[in-house]
């Protein structure tokens, strides 16, 4: 029974090393886990801060293309409000020179409306130019009235010799008399 007893003992002592055995494999395992856990939480660190660092430099060359998307737009602005004030002056310019065109062909068409006449009146051995009383009739109606030549539309003069005088009326409105 001894042997058995040794045998049993010597089993138990095998037993209880077994179990230490694996109690070790199992710590092993336990901490190769914790090691491994550590190792992944510290790898999910790094890539964390390599994603905020990533994001920080992605938000900083979005920054700097948005203030170069500002510049250039405000370069295009420039250029676009330049240009418009060149075509604003130059308008402006042919503006003018059409203007100028235009009052040239209005007095080249107020002069071939108008051409040189002469008409007399003589009598009594005088001689009296009809133009010169036209003028008059003008003078008359800028100096005389106080109104614009610009206003002048119509002039019917009356000649009378008997009375020595020559009537007018302009724009049907105003009547006045010059003495010949």
């Amino acid at each position: 029974m001894r042997r058995v007893q040794k045998k049993s003992s010597a089993s138990k002592a095998a037993a209880t090393a077994e179990v230490k055995a694996a109690e070790k494999k199992e710590a092993a395992k336990t901490a190769e886990k914790k090691t491994a856990a550590a190792k992944a939480a510290e790898k999910a660190e790094e890539t964390k801060a390599a994603v905020k660092a990533a994001e920080a430099k992605a938000e900083e060359k979005a920054e700097e293309k948005k203030e170069a998307v500002k510049a250039e737009v405000s370069k295009v602005g420039t250029a676009v409000k330049k240009a418009a004030e060149d075509v604003k002056a130059t308008t402006e310019a042919t503006v003018k020179k059409a203007e100028k065109k235009a009052a040239t062909v209005r007095k080249a068409a107020h002069k071939a409306v108008s051409p040189d006449e002469y008409a007399a009146v003589q009598y009594a051995g005088k001689d009296i130019q009809v133009s010169g009383l036209f003028d008059q009739v003008k003078k008359d109606w800028t100096e005389k009235f106080g109104r614009k030549a610009a206003d002048l539309k119509k002039i019917n003069l009356y000649i009378n010799t008997d009375d020595n005088t020559a009537y007018y009326v302009v724009n049907d409105e105003v009547k006045g008399q010059i003495a010949l």
